[in-house]
Order: structure tokens, then C-alpha cells, then sequence
């Protein structure tokens, strides 16, 4: 499940002069999230990954895959479709407030992205902290001063 801010209003376009194309590209909303968070928005692809809640490498694969679909739709004349993908949309109030916990946390964890929490990855770990589903002792590769700093971000919340 992914993070996503933002909705597009329009969710389909087609090229001009083209009335009965071969096919149409259907992008995911997490694909153009991908793309508006690191090519709009010009974050690095660790803070997208974070403002997500995926690990960079599923961002990665978000944005080479919607950037592949849509200059393959640009250049063969293609429509573009915008739909489906698991995600939660947040309001953006409680995102930017949810986000900057979330951010806080993750740059106090190790980035092994070991697993041994029971995360595929530190961000998944630093969102379920930043939602209160686990503790911080959790993490055993966590230090005692960055484990105390978490729950004082945790405690302030």
C-alpha cells in the first residue's frame, strides 16, 4: 500500500488526430505519484520513496515504469488512461504532518533494510512507527540514543 498526495482531476488523454489507436497505456496512480513527487515536485527518489511509505527500490520501479509507458504513448500516438495501483490518499494536512514524523524517524534508523522488525525495509518500519502499530525495540540494530530521540518523536506526536 502506497502514500499517494495527490489525485489527477483528468484521468484519460488522447492525442489529437488519432481516431482509432492500437492501444492505450494505462499508468498507475502510483506511477504518476512516482513521477509528479520526483520530476515536478524535485525531490530525490529517497524523499519520494519516504513520502510514500515504499523503499526506494519500489519508487525506482514505480518511475521507470510510468516514464517507459508514457514516452512509449507519446512517441507511437498512444491515449494514456490513469488508473488503478493500491494506494491511500491522506488529506494534505495530515500528510505533510504524518510525512515530516515519518521523515524524522526514518533518518534515525540504521538502513539495513534487514527485515529482522518483520519490514521489508526501514521505511516500512518508520511508518508503522510513525502510525503506532510497533516500538522502537523492535528494530534491534537501533541504538539506545537514536531508539530514545524516536519516542520522544513518537511521545510529541
Amino acid at each position: 500500500m502506497r502514500w499517494i498526495g495527490f489525485v489527477p482531476p483528468i484521468n484519460y488523454f488522447h492525442p489529437a488526430g488519432v481516431f482509432d489507436p492500437p492501444r492505450t497505456i494505462d499508468l498507475t496512480i502510483e506511477e504518476i505519484e512516482a513521477m509528479r513527487l520526483v520530476d515536478l515536485e524535485h525531490l530525490t527518489q529517497e524523499e519520494a520513496a519516504m513520502r510514500m511509505g515504499v523503499s526506494r527500490k519500489t519508487l525506482w520501479n514505480d518511475l521507470k515504469s510510468g516514464r517507459e509507458k508514457v514516452i512509449r504513448a507519446i512517441i507511437n500516438g498512444y491515449p494514456i488512461r490513469i488508473s488503478g495501483g493500491r494506494f491511500a490518499l491522506h488529506p494534505e494536512a495530515d500528510l505533510s504532518r504524518i510525512n515530516e514524523i515519518l521523515s524524522r524517524i526514518y533518518t534515525l534508523l540504521p538502513g539495513r533494510n534487514c527485515g529482522a522488525c518483520g519490514y521489508g525495509s526501514c521505511i516500512g518500519f518508520a511508518k508503522a512507527l510513525a502510525e503506532g502499530r510497533v516500538s522502537p525495540e523492535e528494530c534491534r540494530f537501533l541504538d539506545s540514543g537514536s531508539r530514545n530521540e524516536i519516542i520522544k518523536i513518537l511521545e510529541r506526536r
